[in-house]
């Protein structure tokens, strides 16, 4: 095993399924959101976990995403968020994978590939509220519905849309979004129409707008143990989720250096006194972003250390100092949810995206494939799979 690694603690899934499952009430189901490998967490062993623990549908943002997936035995529902190309509708319905339409097009390419394999495809019609992204107009929603309806191979699994600004301390866009969108399926209804499942929330809108809850929910970040806007340490818990991702590595060469020693390219970074330099097996090549260079702080035996100089693509230096009582292979935490009550916490992804002016969405999926991903289940280490993708080719996926 790598010294660097994501350590993926599916107990700590598990419990923020249960908080959002709490939230929203036993009435409305849950779309996982694990596209992009789970945010970066491996979407086979992320799928599998939440299955086992009642989620029943799985939301993905590629074709490819999906056939991993059902390869790697998942048997709930599985929704592609995205439109996909001609050639793509083929292998989709052989997978059984759901998918959005959004116009006629695509609603009569499935149907015609559908009447071809002898089957039903199963679309949600995607309503364009105001993202400004994909999705009919709100006012084409009851006859794009009655034109799914009404084809022997076609199922109008649902209607949906989704929204740009959940998060902003002003709700009034999203609700009216919310309020042109139910007008317009309760249109559909009254057209005599079966419209399915009735999903719109977001991470965000499932934290503060109740009335965006509706059939399903769809988040993703959340479940992850992060609040999509703003530090969960600096925000007034309203669900009890925790970073479900650890990123660690070891300490691997440790040497004492005179004050005024440059340190790393373009020697951005000099000593000021005589110091211990340590040297990480990690650098922007597994995830740990350049931007962190001379500013970034790990935790090592429950202290904070400075990174030293520019990161580099494979490693990087930490400074510490004189007194420090950390020794070789010492293990270090870059971020998540490291250390203790009686110690400094390691910086979460929402720090980091705050440092490098990012989201910490993008900062969980910087964890490169190479990294392996190390599985926690039941406070016992479960799987490793090596390059942390996860996908159907890896036999260690179990």
């Amino acid at each position: 095993m790598r010294a660097t690694r994501a350590v993926i603690d599916l107990n700590i899934l598990r419990n923020n399924l249960y908080a959002v499952r709490k939230h929203i009430g036993s009435g409305v189901s849950i779309c996982l959101s694990v596209k992009a490998n789970a945010y970066g967490h491996g979407a086979v062993a992320v799928a599998k976990t939440a299955e086992a623990s009642g989620v029943n549908t799985f939301g993905i943002a590629t074709a490819g995403e999906g056939a991993e997936l059902r390869l790697a035995g998942i048997k709930g529902s599985i929704l592609l968020y995205g439109f996909p190309m001609p050639g793509e509708i083929p292998m989709i319905l052989k997978m059984r994978i759901g998918t959005f339409v959004g116009d006629e097009k695509l609603i009569d390419l499935f149907a015609a590939e559908a009447e071809k394999q002898n089957t039903v495809a199963v679309v949600h019609l995607k309503v364009d509220t105001g993202m400004g992204r994909i999705g009919c107009a709100p006012e084409n929603t009851p006859v794009l519905a009655a034109r799914i309806s009404e084809n022997k191979n076609l199922k109008l699994g649902g209607i949906c849309t989704h929204f740009p600004a959940s998060n902003s301390t002003d709700a009034d866009f999203t609700k009216e979004q919310i309020r042109i969108f139910k007008y317009w399926v309760n249109k559909t209804r009254e057209n005599g129409i079966a419209a399915g499942i009735i999903h719109a929330a977001n991470s965000d809108a499932l934290l503060s707008i109740p009335e965006s809850f509706m059939d399903m929910v769809r988040p993703g970040l959340l479940c992850y143990g992060y609040y999509p806007s703003g530090l969960i340490r600096d925000t007034a818990e309203k669900l009890p989720v925790k970073p479900v991702m650890n990123f660690k590595t070891k300490v691997i060469f440790i040497k004492k250096v005179r004050a005024g020693t440059p340190v790393s390219y373009g020697m951005t970074y000099r000593t000021k006194d005589e110091t211990v330099i340590a040297t990480l097996p990690v650098g922007y090549g597994d995830g740990y972003n350049r931007l962190l260079s001379n500013r970034g702080k790990v935790l090592i035996r429950n202290k904070l250390y400075p990174v030293a100089g520019r990161i580099c693509m494979d490693q990087c230096m930490v400074d510490l100092g004189t007194g420090s009582n950390v020794k070789l292979y010492d293990d270090v935490t870059l971020f998540g949810a490291g250390g203790n009550k009686s110690g400094a916490n390691a910086p979460d992804a929402a720090e980091i995206a705050k440092m490098t002016g990012t989201i910490p969405y993008e900062v969980t999926l910087w964890v490169s494939r190479r990294v392996p991903r190390v599985y926690i289940s039941m406070n016992k280490l479960k799987l490793s799979i090596p390059g942390g993708c996860g996908c159907a080719d890896n036999r260690t996926c179990k």
